[in-house]
């Protein structure tokens, strides 16, 4: 099999510089020939042509397949992000890699990422299991693996989070407020009172007017959007702006007795 070719095209970039090429034949001399070409730079395109023929290798049975350490360590030099957000992802990393970092790529299976899930600690279990997914979707794109085993065959549900109750009496509320002085107090014990939620607002004067003290009235905020990949794992759709701006939730008041 060649090992095919990257050269410059004759025709330029909108700017001016230099548009780059690849192309192999797929069964050695007199085969068909593939080309490809709008690369940037040299290496982006002798990047490309290696994937194009590692996958034709791996449709023979004749690939050189890297591991998932090697995969993880050349997704990690290019990966672009902040040193603490590129440290969390060697951290959680490290879990699947103390697991499968011999393993070739095509080796990995579901079923064994599955049982390998479950030993992680619940407090980094979705975290983990996303950090693998993550690097086997570009091991995907890339054309190394077909589909991703972290993925398919793989739930990977968030952790259920559990109610806190850091008090215990509203007498501890009161003294919390009165430490927060007249402008910051009255809001904790609101928010204590009705359960709201940092993502909404009060529309204060409009409840008082017109309805019942023992009821308030909330309208929900614009809030970020979690992630879309988040919602595409847990089944769910991205959750867009809130339809309507005069959308309105009532929620009674906690008694104080």
């Amino acid at each position: 099999m060649q090992q095919g070719q990257v050269f410059e095209l004759k025709k330029r970039a909108v700017d001016g510089s230099p548009v780059w090429a690849y192309r192999y034949r797929t069964d050695g001399p007199g085969s068909r020939r593939l080309q490809r070409g709008g690369f940037s730079s040299e290496r982006d395109a002798a990047e490309a042509l290696e994937r194009a023929l590692e996958h034709l290798r791996r449709q023979k049975g004749v690939g050189s397949t890297l591991t998932l350490k090697e995969l993880v360590e050349e997704y990690l030099a290019q990966y672009d992000a902040e040193p603490e957000t590129i440290d969390k992802l060697c951290w959680l990393l490290a879990k699947p890699l103390r697991a499968f970092g011999g393993r070739r790529l095509p080796e990995l299976r579901s079923q064994e990422i599955a049982a390998w899930r479950m030993t992680i600690s619940p407090g980094h279990r979705f975290e983990a299991t996303q950090a693998l997914r993550q690097v086997l979707a570009r091991a995907v794109v890339w054309g190394m693996i077909d589909s991703n085993p972290a993925k398919q065959g793989v739930d990977n549900p968030q952790r259920r989070r559990t109610e806190k109750r850091p008090f215990e009496s509203w007498a501890q509320l009161d003294e919390l407020a009165a430490r927060l002085g007249s402008r910051h107090g009255p809001p904790v014990l609101f928010a204590a009172a009705t359960g709201l939620r940092p993502a909404r607002r009060v529309d204060g004067a409009r409840a008082a007017r017109h309805r019942p003290p023992s009821t308030s009235h909330l309208r929900p905020s614009r809030a970020q959007k979690r992630p879309a990949q988040e919602h595409e794992d847990r089944g769910e759709h991205p959750r867009g702006a809130v339809a309507g701006h005069r959308a309105r939730s009532a929620r009674p008041a906690h008694s104080r007795s």
